[in-house]
């Protein structure tokens, strides 16, 4: 059976390196294949602008404005019409790495809510339960933020959306810890359901979650900022990050040894560095505190939906 994956945020910078790679070794792979009816593998990358240039033929781009939860769930819902009667066309990796980087205040979308913490919260987590259908058995799940530096202890847990109490360092923090929150959450979901289905003919799911850190990367996130902190930032870059392509190969090869660690531990979550090795010492969150993360993420994302809608 091909390979096949989903990278928003694929069109430039880290996503665009991952998803390179991706093609490359399933392009091989497919070739290498004695299977000669499956279907053929399939990248897709998603984004508000087609790259300029897409190097491999089984990649594919198909275009997303992130920041909107509406037009996340038109992509979706379209995504999982054109799989029905095609479960060899499931994903088995899907990849989320979209961002941005800027100094403004809250800035809300006309959904309401706040553009950061759409892209590197709350459009990645919808993504992930509408595409939920749309997941093979054994599927990875990427968030690429940040798993390394968010603070559980700064988490305000009666504004998490930060309609009242916004900064840069809040919001930044509060997508941080609510990523590493979920990854859990679906986990422990999954494990539920498993528990929960008496059929002994159903393939159980042994899909794995991940919130990565890509660390330093040199891409052009900080073209954002104001003028006079970007030639800091270049110099930064040369001294000290690395290429998209280096961590996109340090995050993939972490990926299938987290996944398959973790797997074998009966554990389907991971929080990865920017090495690609798992992250020790993580909080373990309740199960109550990972459904009122869950819930209020639902009401944000559904809320806006219906607000994008009208």
């Amino acid at each position: 059976m091909a390979f096949r994956a989903l990278v928003v945020g694929g069109t430039n910078g880290i996503g665009y390196a991952m998803a390179c790679r991706v093609a490359a070794e399933a392009s091989t792979s497919n070739s290498n294949s004695n299977n000669n009816n499956s279907s053929p593998s399939a990248v897709i990358i998603s984004g508000r602008t087609k790259p300029t240039n897409i190097p491999h033929a089984n990649m594919e781009f198909r275009r997303l404005d992130a920041t909107s939860m509406h037009q996340i769930k038109q992509y979706t819902d379209t995504f999982k019409s054109g799989l029905q009667d095609k479960p060899d066309q499931k994903l088995d990796l899907l990849i989320m790495t979209q961002g941005i980087m800027n100094t403004a205040g809250r800035t809300e979308t006309p959904e309401g809510v706040d553009r950061k913490m759409a892209l590197h919260y709350y459009g990645k987590q919808l993504l992930i339960r509408e595409l939920m259908p749309a997941l093979k058995e054994d599927a990875k799940v990427v968030v690429v933020f940040d798993s390394v530096y968010g603070r559980p202890s700064k988490l305000d847990w009666n504004d998490l959306d930060l309609k009242k109490h916004f900064s840069l360092s809040k919001a930044a923090n509060h997508c941080m810890v609510m990523n590493d929150v979920m990854v859990q959450f679906y986990a422990a979901q999954q494990q539920q359901q498993q528990q929960q289905t008496t059929s002994t003919t159903a393939t159980p799911n042994r899909r794995h979650f991940v919130h990565a850190w890509p660390g330093a990367v040199d891409t052009n996130l900080f073209t954002e900022l104001p003028w006079y902190l970007q030639p800091v930032l270049r110099l930064a870059a040369l001294l000290l990050a690395v290429s998209p392509d280096t961590c996109a190969e340090r995050l993939l090869n972490g990926l299938a040894d987290c996944s398959t660690a973790g797997n074998k531990d009966g554990r389907f979550w991971s929080h990865m560095d920017n090495k690609g090795h798992l992250v020790a010492n993580k909080t373990i969150w309740s199960e109550d505190q990972m459904k009122k993360v869950a819930d209020h993420t639902w009401a944000i994302v559904d809320g806006a939906i219906a607000q994008g809608s009208s």
